[in-house]
């Protein structure tokens, strides 16, 4: 697993979504495993504080899985 979906996943965990973190699939939609709306939007909120990233409201739509998520990142770093 890359780094970048460990501190993901650690994002989930500390932001006290209605899921378990470390049951989430990396390939399987947020909202399929029991993350509500709310909760993506208090996920984006904290990846975009901990890595210093603005994601556009157009973006979150697209990114709907933390493989998607983890590839963003990666790429706004580049």
């Amino acid at each position: 697993m890359s780094e970048t979906k460990v501190i993901i996943r650690d994002i989930i965990s500390k932001a006290e979504v209605g899921a378990d973190a470390s049951t989430l699939r990396d390939n399987i939609n947020l909202t399929d495993q029991g993350i509500d709306s709310m909760d993506i939007f208090t996920i984006m909120l904290a990846v975009q504080d901990h890595y210093g990233i603005q994601i556009p409201d157009q973006d979150i739509e697209s990114l709907r899985t933390i493989d998607d998520l983890a590839e963003y990142v990666v790429k706004l770093q580049q």
